[in-house]
């Protein structure tokens, strides 16, 4: 049994927006403009937050500007700008339905973030439904390239092989450093994964 583990951002979703675009598009949907002092704030905010684990880094950056009173409907706001931003590759629901019918593949999810936030996201797109297991980071405590996140997808979807499917350095580097097959992902759809992984058919 082989596993092909896919990312979330920039992966499975993609945006032509900068992310600082979509920050100030929720910023801008709460309060009608988005100062550049602002965005800089929960820039710095954000990092910070999400690097240290702590709870609702999200909200918890909003809370950070100093005026901003009341950080929920941001952090709100910004999910759902996220949502607006982010789309799935052409063809990539046939691709996902292809390969989960394959008798020899499970899939899983394995993102950096918090669970729920990136759940949204899939289920927004109406992608979850492909997938056998889904671990974020946050539940982990640790971010790729560390192994943990790895090792914690390997519970739960347990194989003889695991393919990690993503657009970044932590992807690539974090799966070679676990033992994983590293797939690099570059656009397009995934209709050609069995192929480029050597995946028994």
């Amino acid at each position: 049994m082989t596993a092909i583990v896919f990312d979330v951002d920039g992966t499975l979703l993609r945006s032509d927006c900068p992310y600082r675009g979509i920050v100030a598009d929720a910023i801008e949907t709460v309060r009608g403009d988005a100062p550049e002092a602002w965005l800089d704030a929960y820039e710095e905010a954000f990092f910070e937050s999400f690097f240290a684990f702590e709870p609702d880094p999200v909200e918890r950056a909003f809370g950070q500007i100093d005026d901003c009173a009341d950080p929920e409907p941001y952090a709100a706001a910004l999910l759902e700008a996220e949502i607006e931003a982010l789309s799935p590759p052409d063809g990539v629901h046939d691709d996902l339905e292809r390969l989960a019918a394959e008798t020899d593949v499970d899939l899983g999810v394995l993102t950096n973030g918090v669970r729920d936030w990136q759940l949204g996201k899939l289920r927004a797109a109406d992608l979850a439904e492909y997938f056998d297991a889904v671990v974020a980071s946050y539940e982990v405590g640790a971010h790729k390239p560390a192994t943990e996140p790895y090792r914690a997808l390997e519970e739960r979807l347990p194989a003889d092989r695991y393919v990690m499917v993503g657009d970044s350095d932590d992807d690539v580097d974090g799966a070679a450093q676990a033992g994983w097959t590293p797939y690099r992902y570059d656009g397009g759809g995934f209709g050609d994964l069995p192929a480029a992984v050597e995946v028994d058919r």
